[in-house]
This record gives C-alpha cells, structure tokens and sequence, in this order.
C-alpha cells in the first residue's frame, strides 16, 4: 500500500509540476505547499474553535483531519513527505524543525511513530469535540420530539424540574 501510494503520488507531482524538469526542485515545491498546507489545517483548527466557533466548519475540518489519519495509518506515515524524501534526496521531515528545538535524536521509524500518535491524537480530541456537539444539537430536539409525541398520546413524561 504505501509503495503504490508513494509511486502514484511521485506519478502525480511529475504531471502536475510538468515544467519543472529538476527532481529537486520538484520536491522542494511539493515540500513547501506540504507544510504550508498543515500550518493552513491547524491555523483552521485553532480558528474554529476562537473566532469562528461554526459547527460546519469544525466538521469539515474533522472531516479533513480523519481522511489524513487514516492515509498516516494505512502508509504508515506521511505519502508527501515521502515522495519529497524521494525527490529531494534527504531525510528530512516535517516533524524535523519540532525534534531539533526540543533536541531530541529521532530515527525515521521513531519520525513516523510520533507523526501517527500526534495525528491519532488530533483525531481523538476532535471526535470528543464532535460527538459532545453533536449531542449539545440533539438533545434538545429528541426531547421537543418526544414532548410532542408525548402529548399527541397523552402519556405523562417524567421530567427532571418536577
């Protein structure tokens, strides 16, 4: 799975970026619209939950970051920062600049461990957002339901302010 997702991928940067015949340079691209796109998702994420608190939003957001989750678990880590290693010649990753200021000594299958537990973490608290949204949407609407049930059949509710 993730030696097809890498090929494909490089196969899509080649097309994508046709005139730009360096593989590095290549590489360098994808790199930079790889990490400008995760400082966007998180700039998103912490913007969904302050300035603009809209269900839909975090939502699709969630959305977003569970589809990215499942791509770190299935290819066991990232397929861009892959086929930017592969273009570029280097080992270098996103998780790079974060290891070096805290001066921590990872090796790569260290990288991808620390880059699914973080993604899976972002995914859980999000999902425990979500749901308690979700059940802050619905509860009032089951309970005006089953109050107009309720009365259509005139069966006494018990409710918790008697």
């Amino acid at each position: 799975m993730q030696s097809y997702a890498v090929d494909w991928t490089e196969w899509l940067v080649h097309r994508v970026f046709f005139w730009e015949s360096d593989d590095a340079k290549r590489g360098r691209i994808l790199r930079t619209l790889h990490h400008a796109t995760v400082y966007a998702l998180g700039t998103l994420i912490i913007v969904s939950h302050t300035i603009y608190p809209a269900f839909w939003l975090q939502t699709f957001l969630f959305g977003v970051c569970i589809l990215i989750w499942i791509q770190h678990m299935l290819t066991h880590g990232c397929v861009a920062s892959k086929v930017e290693q592969k273009l570029i010649k280097d080992q270098s990753s996103f998780l790079d600049p974060f290891l070096e200021l805290y001066g921590i000594e990872a090796s790569e299958p260290s990288k991808q461990g620390i880059l699914m537990l973080g993604s899976s973490l972002v995914v859980f608290l999000m999902s425990l957002e979500w749901v308690a949204r979700v059940a802050h949407k619905v509860i009032p609407f089951v309970s005006a339901q089953l109050q107009a049930v309720s009365s259509i059949a005139h069966i006494p509710l018990v409710t918790s302010s008697q």
